[in-house]
């Protein structure tokens, strides 16, 4: 399978928006191809033409050709490489600057509704509310294409602590009971007592945990079930979110942690979010020393499990 995608030109155009003849699919062909043709007319010029020179000068040619076509080939990658660094250093920036002035109007919204807010009527209230929602939408987006970029970069920063899983978890259920009662979805958890703490990034975590249990509560349909789980096994700390939500269809489920991706009957249920949240998690657990994986089956629902080292005492 991986083989036969390898050679979908088609399918590499389209996703490195160039024309098919330049893919990297299409040159390795090419010189595949030049290579063979070359190296069978050698071979019968040579049976041919009983002359060393004759067959020296044939090789040479075949490794003119290939060094032709190889540097082609060379080139064409080191391009793709600098335009996503610069793809990459560009929304570093440009997510950076974005955050100043969405902190502001976050700042701003909070202050008119604590402090002024007998000063406005109820139209302007609900105004104000929907923009403080809106800016924090915007922040997190811009995080996600800040965290991105760092993580495309080599440069995810994470500050290791020791901290309580156990904790974290239950304070992100319990932040979330009034959603999850608007929609008339049973959220059941089993954390066991007296766990350890982990070792990790405590921001990054919750944001990972958010990310988990926030695509559970998306993609499960009115009425369905939720239930997280944390455990211990051996040294390490084991959290999952099972759900019977829309699922992954088999043939999506590859590609399930790349960046920007969603599957399509995921995008019929829910239009929010850009397909960064399971590319983040999955990069800050690793680096963290953990790993990531899941179980899901087209409408049934899906199982998402991540672990985490135990700290050392």
């Amino acid at each position: 399978m991986i083989i036969i995608n390898d050679f979908n030109l088609r399918k590499q155009a389209d996703e490195l928006g160039i024309k098919v003849w330049q893919t990297p699919g299409f040159l390795f062909i090419v010189m595949g191809f030049v290579s063979v043709v070359i190296m069978t007319a050698t071979y019968f010029i040579s049976a041919y033409y009983d002359n060393p020179q004759v067959l020296v000068i044939s090789e040479c040619l075949v490794v003119v050709v290939v060094l032709i076509v190889g540097t082609s080939i060379s080139r064409f990658v080191g391009q793709m490489a600098n335009l996503n660094r610069m793809k990459s250093e560009f929304v570093a920036v440009a997510s950076h600057q974005l955050r100043t002035p969405l902190s502001a109007i976050r700042w701003e919204t909070e202050l008119l509704l604590t402090k002024l807010k007998k000063g406005m009527n109820k139209k302007q209230v609900e105004k104000m509310k929907n923009i403080s929602q809106l800016s924090l939408k915007m922040t997190r987006l811009v995080n996600d294409l800040l965290d991105v970029a760092r993580i495309d970069q080599d440069k995810l920063i994470l500050r290791k602590q020791d901290f309580d899983l156990a904790k974290l978890t239950q304070d992100m259920l319990d932040e979330s009971v009034v959603a999850y009662e608007s929609r008339h979805i049973t959220v059941s958890s089993n954390i066991e007592k007296d766990l350890p703490e982990v070792c990790g990034d405590v921001e990054k975590i919750k944001l990972v945990l958010d990310n988990l249990i926030g695509n559970a509560f998306k993609y499960t349909t009115s009425g369905g079930r939720i239930h997280v789980g944390l455990a211990r096994r051996n040294k390490d700390m084991i959290f999952e979110v099972d759900d019977n939500g829309v699922g992954i269809p088999e043939e999506q489920v590859g590609r399930v942690f790349e960046k920007f991706f969603r599957s399509d009957n995921a995008s019929k249920y829910q239009t929010e979010g850009t397909g960064l949240g399971l590319y983040i998690s999955k990069n800050v657990v690793e680096q963290l020393g953990g790993r990531i994986w899941f179980q899901s089956i087209e409408n049934v629902g899906s199982k998402f499990s991540f672990s985490l080292p135990i700290a050392k005492k």
